[in-house]
């Protein structure tokens, strides 16, 4: 029923290729094959072309190319099923018995083929990989992939160059020996990888373990003058025959670099001095790859300190310590690109003032350390890093962190005193190396004397800009606000009010208590002026007991209400010298530009007759420009 049969069996393909194909592990292998083998056997006997069994041949290769030598030598064993006829019966037996032998070995051979093939495949990926890989890391240095685009380009130039070397060092050992072909191999994962050969590329082939993974293994020369291919394995594969090998190591002090191997088709083909000469020539490759390897990290050297030298010069150019911060930690990421922070010392508090990275929403800004891991570096004065810190149970930092697996933290110092904390951490295992931490220690140096210079601006600022007993602007910086406020009045057509006040008797004050007291009364009463302005709001002292405050976009009735606060905010307040308590008042002018003056002259001159009305009739009390003219 050569219908019904083949239409099942094409189902039965069908059916296994689907289950076969959609699985991503290919499962149903041996069912899939079995079933394309069985319906080309139907196809045979249907025909009744028996010639056409030689097709199992390239159809076995075929799927040696593409599956496991199990599955394959699995499949050449089932194939005979399909003979089981003519082997029960004993008719053509002799003939299908070395048919199936000779099908069994052709599956053997190509599935040893294409293994070695599919070994051959899979390290040259892993050897790409490793280039990758070695590329990435020097393109990040171990982290500093901010060191230049420049240091991949000249890393795989330098790579060039040495293989180019190497090779010339083999072929100048291969003619001093009298040598069939030299090669150097180097270990890679649990086994070796051919690095550069005298001979063509695809000429040696790695088979496995061999002669030179003991080499490699056990750091020693091995040399055989008489070699059974048969028997021993050397390690490699080649065109022609290998009879004599020598396998010498290639070691820089007590680091193993790789394997140099010597081989020839004569049997006992080196002499004592051949031997010795082929060491020489490993002595040579050791200080090729000596440079190789010493290459890279010069260059990531330079660029380190290229970056350094850059990001130092902007921690320089600027007294404003938010700035220094933001620089400081910008420097840093592109030294070790992580999380960066900078805690700023404000008494026994610190202020987080510039970061990088993600942090968890906190309104606070000022922070405690005590308990936390970076406090280390405060409490001792010294950097501190840990590279694995997935087993510490403590705060890390005083804030929720995520992902940390290596920190560092270093204090910024000037003579001694603590100016702040540098922090850093990363979700990766030891994130910064001995350079850069090293680089980032130069830079914090230099942050900490930029900070200090900054404070000590702010400070000398703070004098030549603030009145040394009420803490105020001075006069002359009181002069230069009120301009500044009447130009952008003018850009923007505001209001400005201008308020002067005096303290009621305060020569009183002093005959009675002293002048002592008197300066305790004008600091309590520039407090209280402090504390009942707006934030917009300018307040000075303008000359002995007298004070101003400058009320931007603010009108007459908006000032004469401020005054009025401010007049009765110092009325209530008490006031204390030689054990007795005693009041004061204060008197206060306002006048408002544009309105009642244009100039700044005006401006002072009117709030000031402003505040002779208020004193001379009655004190204690606020008058409007306005309302004294009227």
């Amino acid at each position: 029923m050569p219908a019904l049969w083949f239409s099942l069996s094409a189902s039965i393909s069908v059916t296994y290729s689907i289950f076969h194909f959609a699985d991503t592990r290919k499962e149903f292998a041996i069912e899939f094959l079995l079933s394309l083998a069985l319906f080309f056997e139907g196809v045979t006997h249907a025909l009744k072309f028996a010639w056409m069994d030689i097709a199992y041949f390239p159809f076995i290769i075929l799927v040696s190319a593409f599956y496991n030598w199990k599955t394959v030598i699995a499949l050449s064993l089932l194939v005979p099923l399909f003979e089981i006829e003519i082997l029960l019966t004993g008719s053509a037996l002799i003939e299908k018995t070395a048919f199936l032998i000779s099908l069994l070995l052709t599956a053997a051979i190509s599935s040893l083929v294409f293994t070695r093939i599919r070994n051959e495949k899979d390290s040259a990926v892993s050897a790409l990989q490793t280039i990758k890989d070695a590329a990435k890391d020097i393109s990040q240095g171990t982290g500093m992939e901010s060191f230049g685009s420049e240091a991949v380009p000249h890393y795989f130039a330098s790579m060039l160059k040495t293989d180019e070397e190497i090779k010339e060092l083999l072929l100048s050992a291969k003619h001093a020996v009298f040598a069939d072909s030299v090669n150097f191999f180097t270990p890679h994962q649990n086994s070796f990888a051919l690095r550069c050969s005298s001979e063509e590329k695809g000429d040696i082939i790695i088979n496995g373990m061999g002669i030179i993974s003991e080499c490699i293994r056990e750091k020693k020369v091995i040399y055989s003058g008489d070699v059974d291919e048969k028997k021993a394995n050397i390690g490699y594969i080649k065109k022609g025959r290998v009879s004599t090998i020598l396998a010498i190591p290639v070691t820089e002090g007590s680091a193993l670099l790789g394997a140099l191997s010597v081989d020839s088709s004569r049997y006992q083909a080196f002499s004592e001095p051949d031997r010795h000469t082929a060491q020489m020539f490993t002595g040579h490759l050791a200080r090729i790859l000596e440079r190789e390897r010493i290459y890279p990290k010069l260059k990531r050297d330079y660029n380190g300190l290229r970056i350094l030298n850059e990001e130092s010069s902007k921690l320089v150019s600027s007294l404003d310590i938010n700035i220094i911060a933001e620089k400081l930690c910008e420097g840093a990421e592109k030294i070790a690109p992580s999380q960066v922070f900078f805690f700023l010392a404000k008494g026994r508090q610190f202020e987080l003032v510039s970061h990088i990275g993600k942090i968890t929403r906190e309104k606070k800004k000022q922070f405690n350390l005590k308990g936390t891991f970076i406090n280390m570096a405060v409490e001792n004065k010294q950097p501190v890093y840990m590279a694995e810190m997935k087993d510490y149970r403590n705060p890390i930092m005083p804030f929720k962190a995520e992902e940390v697996r290596s920190v560092l933290a270093i204090p910024l110092l000037y003579e001694n005193n603590l100016l702040g904390v540098f922090v850093m951490f990363s979700g990766e295992r030891d994130f910064a190396d001995t350079l850069q931490i090293e680089l980032l220690k130069v830079m914090c140096n230099q942050a900490s004397t930029s900070i200090a210079n900054a404070q000590l601006h702010a400070e000398i600022e703070k004098l030549a800009t603030t009145d040394g007993l009420t803490g105020l602007f001075n006069h002359r910086v009181f002069q230069e606000k009120l301009s500044d406020e009447l130009k952008r009045m003018d850009r923007y057509s505001e209001q400005i009010s201008l308020i002067l006040t005096d303290i009621d008797f305060f020569k009183k004050v002093n005959d009675r208590y002293g002048h002592p007291a008197g300066d305790i009364v004008l600091k309590e009463v520039a407090k209280v002026i402090k504390g009942t302005l707006r934030d917009i709001d300018i307040p000075a002292r303008y000359g002995g007991e007298e004070f101003a405050v400058i009320l931007p976009q603010t009108n007459g009735i908006g000032a004469k209400n401020i005054a009025e606060r401010l007049r009765k905010s110092v009325m209530d307040a008490s006031f204390s010298a030689d054990g007795a308590s005693f009041k004061i008042t204060l008197s206060i002018g306002i006048a408002t530009s544009p309105v009642d003056a244009k100039t700044k002259e005006e401006l002072i001159e009117k709030s000031d007759n402003a505040l002779y009305h208020a004193k001379h009739n009655g004190r204690n009390q606020s008058v409007l420009w306005n309302e004294m003219r009227g």
